[in-house]
């Protein structure tokens, strides 16, 4: 289908859903009726689930399942549906709407996606189906974007929380989402809703109408839905607690950039000690030396006076000092450990978003023995997200000549400049070493023969390193997702037998276009400003092409400039137009797939009917991810884009041919204690063109004990195939730190660091370092060696990994066994016949786990004896190894720099817990009283990124009760995601009386350690307090086709809590997701209020 005939097709559709809506509306609710009627609907409610091929029903299920119905779905403030989801103890929230950073889209990441994750095992660990048939991936992890589910067609979500590879095929390791559309629905039905926040903002529309009818005398249905829905953004700034956080010295700033011009320092090309003391004075030193209070390698920034200041990343006695900003704002503020902090005022607390789903289905009984359906849904979805404008500053910085004018403090500065001597002997390193200063930054050619004789050369010449800040725009990626999906085929009876089968064929496509606002060409913005005759760029004009008269190419001007010591002096439009890079990118996700499926009874046994399921099915998923080539990986050599980093365009096509069958045996029935006893045994054999052949199996028990009481459980042996990106992703570079620092610092505390206190091979790895550091340039090592700022830095290192796929990765392998009870009460009193609960224990093993190195795992493979044997006793052999070669060192100053990394089968974890579920209702007066609970204990979560076979390296670290697995935000170690809360439990109380009902939500989450814990078992620093978060809702049934709804989210207004932060108040806090509040499990918004209202006729 092409894009003017999507185009076509979606705006369709919404002049369709406009007329509707205009020609009647009217919001949705939820009646509860009592005595006899709420019985009757209670049995209504007792759906049939699909954890076998052979149905179930919710609380007679072999597996764990919890079933999401209309009321969590509308009793909510937001039509975002993993909000919603992301309440049961068993997700872990993962892309929410409070998470609006991410600017930049790639062939792993999608800004604005809404996803889930069951049991902190990852979003691509779990199966993500559509009436039990699997929905259309997003990117090329495999991933999919529930926004892209028509949330007015969900009858209801049941969530299978256990292995069902040998039910559904690969990736459903920690289980099932099961989204069931509504089917055969009769009359017309609109529905809408509007939300806002206490503080104004966030304000939230949901439109939606399903119509269908019957035909033929009941042998056909056509049903038909549309829905639209529209968020506008809310900020942090609006927010009373992040305004206070802002302001506390103890929390890190949001912008890791500072907004102030400076001068950075490069290649060793360094002020005098005596220009430093000059402008912050002297300090004395651990020896008793007196030197400056700023150590001359340190970055510079300067006021709008002109003077200068340091203390960003650094807290030198003297340079905080001289900033003259106001610290008592929400912009700046002087942190607990002396540095500066700065703030992004335009943070988001809610992402917007804007969203159009249409939907049909039909389906026809064309005779009694063979029927057809078909259903299509067409979804759009855009959002938008915001980052800080483009930094200017380490690779991305401007190279200016020193003739432009500067403030006096800085002329003085960069006057008393002097080249670092080249002591080594090697000729070829000699040369590099003047090409580096005499061609590159164009110094005073005698000035460099000096220093290479072994003297010290003078500097004052030598153009320098500007930081800049483009704070013109802030950087924003807007996300267009088009999803299309398609099903058609026939279903029907095998004569003569209670045999059914269908066949059907699925197609869909996921296409999302991007388009980056706010960035600029690095190469371009390097021109204007280093242009010699016109300083900071004002009045510069250059035409492309010039050797031939500008053919096919553009010409460019700029008036103002852009001057780095004036923030307030406006910046013309041409300057702003002759730098920007407006990027745009594009992915597509196409899925087909074949399948014939059947069940039936096959014989009788003394117990009962011996039934079967089978069924083959042929899927294929084919993705392309298309860069924008001024920021492809490799292609653009001569450019790239300022903030943003370079990542390659992917292709990759999967293709699976899968055959699986399953048996139902009655084992014993109608015995004493033994009313029924049955066994569920399943196998699916799976031939992947990526990576061969996978066989999974299931063994499932059912024991009816009485009629009151069952118990079930058994065993999955499950497999996750890995995905495109794993398997065929090209070149992707990021930006991370790896939380053990480098290795290369004398002062890093790791046991097979370059610290001689640590570790007795402290000699060999030195001797590594340096040749990994000189491999570009012979003197590197020595500029590392001579500065303490690099090699005596404590805390994380940061550096710029680059993520490869792997073809040679092999499908992840998984054991979960679950045991369990359900309790239907025996009584008949009327307090406790409607009593229902269910216990289930789960473990679940993944052995050769998938993942990137980490960082930490890449430096260890290097330097770790276990892994580099060499590293003992010949430097030159363990530098020439591949995990050596791997790890770049940044040319002219040593620092940890580029890092080659890939998928590698190199993980394990392991977990278990117990999932209770509480059903109750009992008449309290004149209505009815209901509770329902859902809780989770988690015993256990452990994970390494080695084997066992690496010894301590490959031991399980446990996370249980941390808000760990430590890593980043997201997504840690063997893709887990963090958040290892020891119990988590949701309660609904409701009380419904005639036409009305309330009901109030609690969520709890308890008390957590911090992420640094399993590491550091003594550690400063706090995780989380316990946290309750109530929801009120009610509903009022108008007429019987008529209802009204209200609610109030977060009801008491409760400020998430403060997490990851030191208790002692003179460190700073770990920034993760909401900085220092966690966007991930607690309500960073506040207050919302809805009302809604559902007419059908």
């Amino acid at each position: 289908m092409s894009s003017k005939t999507r185009s076509t097709c979606v705006r369709a559709a919404l002049a369709c859903s406009s007329a509707l809506t205009i020609l009647t509306f009217a919001p949705a609710a939820f009646a509860q009726d009592n005595g006899a009627q709420a019985d009757a609907a209670d049995q209504e409610q007792a759906i049939v689930v699909t954890g076998s091929r052979i149905v179930r029903r919710d609380y007679e299920a072999n597996s764990p399942i919890v079933t999401a119905g209309q009321e969590l779905l509308q009793n909510s403030s937001t039509s975002a549906i993993e909000t919603s989801l992301n309440k049961l103890p068993a997700f872990t929230p993962v892309q929410t709407p409070a998470l609006g950073g991410d600017i930049q889209p790639t062939a792993t990441s999608t800004p604005g996606a809404a996803t889930v994750s069951l049991r902190n095992l990852g979003t691509n660990r779990n199966l993500v189906l559509v009436d039990g048939r699997r929905a259309t991936p997003a990117n090329a992890l495999g991933v999919v974007d529930i926004n892209t589910i028509p949330a007015a067609a969900i009858e209801r979500v049941e969530i299978i929380t256990g292995g069902a590879s040998a039910t559904y095929g690969a990736d459903a390791v920690g289980g099932v989402v099961n989204f069931i559309l509504k089917k055969n629905f009769e009359g017309l039905q609109f529905d809408g809703q509007i939300g806002v926040s206490q503080r104004g903002d966030g304000r939230e529309y949901t439109l939606s109408g399903i119509m269908g009818t019957n035909f033929d005398d009941g042998r056909g249905n056509i049903t038909i839905g549309f829905a639209t829905n529209d968020r506008q953004s809310a900020k942090r700034i609006d927010r009373p607690w992040f305004r206070k956080t802002w302001k506390d010295p103890r929390f890190v700033g949001t912008e890791f950039f500072p907004d102030f011009s400076g001068f950075q320092p490069y290649g060793g090309i360094n002020p005098s000690a005596a220009s430093m003391s000059a402008l912050f004075g002297t300090t004395v030193d651990g020896e008793g030396n007196t030197v400056p209070a700023v150590r001359p390698g340190e970055r510079l920034y300067f006021n709008n006076d002109g003077t200068a200041f340091t203390g960003f990343f650094q807290s030198p006695a003297g340079g905080v000092s001289r900033f003259n900003e106001d610290l008592t704002g929400l912009k700046w503020k002087r942190q607990a450990d002396g540095t500066l902090g700065q703030n992004f005022l335009d943070e988001l607390v809610t992402l917007p978003l804007n969203r159009y789903n249409i939907y049909a289905r039909g389906n026809y009984e064309i005779n009694d023995w063979i029927g057809a359906f078909g259903q299509a849904t067409f979804t759009r979805v855009q959002t938008t997200t915001v980052q800080q404008p483009s930094p200017s500053v380490n690779g991305w910085a401007a190279i200016v000549p020193a003739s432009h004018p500067v403030p006096t403090e800085l002329r003085d500065i960069l006057n008393s400049r002097s080249l670092p001597a080249y002591t080594g002997t090697d000729a070829a390193a000699a040369a590099a070493y003047t090409g580096l200063y005499q061609n590159t930054l164009h110094c005073d050619p005698a000035a460099v023969a000096a220093a290479i004789g072994g003297g010290v050369g003078s500097g004052a010449t030598c153009d320098w390193q500007l930081t800049y800040y483009m704070n013109y725009a802030n950087r924003q990626a807007r996300t267009d997702v088009f999803t299309y999906n398609i099903v058609a085929g026939f279903e029907g009876k095998v004569p003569g037998t209670d045999w059914t089968w269908e066949l059907y064929g699925s197609q869909g496509e996921s296409e999302t276009s991007a388009l980056i606002t706010g960035t600029a060409s690095l190469e371009r913005f390097r021109a204007v400003m280093s242009d010699p005759d016109h300083p900071w760029g004002a009045g510069f004009s250059a035409q492309g092409n010039p050797l031939f008269g500008g053919f096919g190419a553009a010409s460019a001007t700029c008036t103002s400039g852009f001057d780095p010591f004036n923030k307030a002096a406006a910046i013309s439009q041409d300057c702003i137009d002759a730098v920007s890079a407006d990027l745009k990118n594009r992915a597509v996700m196409q899925q087909t797939v074949f399948e014939a499926n059947a069940q039936g009874g096959l014989f009788n046994l003394p117990a009962g009917q011996v039934r079967a399921a089978i069924g083959a099915s042929h899927r294929q998923n084919r993705y392309e991810f298309l860069n924008d080539t001024l920021t492809s990986q490799g292609i653009s050599f001569q450019d790239q884009t300022i903030g943003i980093y370079p990542s390659g365009s992917s292709q990759g096509l999967i293709r699976v041919d899968e055959f699986y069958g399953e048996l139902l045996v009655p084992i014993l029935a109608d015995l004493p204690l033994v009313k029924r006893l049955e066994l569920n045994i399943g196998a699916r054999t799976s031939d992947y063109n990526t990576t061969g052949n996978s066989f999974t199996w299931k063994a499932m028990g059912d024991w009816e004990v009485t009629d009151w009481l069952r118990i079930r459980g058994g065993y999955n042996k499950a497999v996750r195939a890995p995905n495109v990106a794993e398997l065929f992703l090209a070149p992707q570079q990021t930006f991370t730190a790896a939380g053990g620092g480098d290795v290369c610092r004398t002062n890093n505390t790791l046991a097979w660091s370059s610290n001689p206190a640590t570790n007795p091979n402290a000699a060999n790895v030195l001797a590594v370092c340096r040749i990994l550091m000189n491999k570009e340039i012979g003197n590197t090592a020595d500029i590392f060696y001579s500065n303490p700022q690099f090699f005596e830095a404590v805390g994380p290192a940061f550096a710029f990994p680059t993520l490869v796929g792997n073809p040679n990765v092999k499908p992840e392998k998984a054991k979960t066994w679950t045991l369990g009870a359900v309790i239907n009460s025996p009584s008949s009193n009327e307090i406790f016949r409607r009593l229902r609960l269910s216990v289930d224990y789960y473990n679940i093993k993944v052995d050769d786990a998938i993942g990137p190195l980490t960082l930490d795992t890449a430096q260890r493979q290097c330097f770790d004896p276990v892994f580099n044997p060499a590293i003992s006793n010949d430097p030159v052999a363990a530098a020439a190894t591949p995990f050596c070669q791997a790890i770049g060192r940044v040319a002219g100053d040593g620092a940890l720099g580029n890092v080659q990394v890939t998928y590698l089968n190199n993980g394990r974890f392991r977990t278990e817990g117990i999932d209770v579920q509480l059903d109750w209702a009992f008449p309290v007066g004149p209505g009815t009283f209901s509770l329902n609970s859902v809780f989770n204990y988690l015993i256990s979560l452990k994970s390494a990124p080695l084997p066992a076979s690496a010894g301590a390296a490959g031991q399980l670290v446990e996370y249980a009760g941390t808000l760990g697995p430590a890593g980043s935000a997201a997504i840690a170690e063997n893709g887990l995601n963090p958040g290892s809360f020891r119990w988590k439990m949701l309660n609904t109380f409701s009380y419904a009386i005639g036409p009305a009902t309330v009901s109030l939500q609690w969520q709890h989450l308890p008390s957590a350690k911090s992420i640094t814990y399993p590491s550091t078992p003594n550690t400063p620093f706090v995780g989380a307090p316990a946290y309750d978060l109530f929801n009120l809702s009610g509903s009022f049934a108008v007429t019987q086709d008529a209802t009204v709804r209200w609610g109030v989210d977060n009801l008491f207004d409760k400020a998430p809590p403060l997490t990851e932060y030191n208790a002692s108040s003179t460190g700073l806090a770990n920034s993760i997701g909401g900085n220092p509040y966690n966007a991930y499990f607690y309500d960073l918004s506040g207050r919302r209020f809805y009302v809604g209202a559902s007419f059908k006729f």
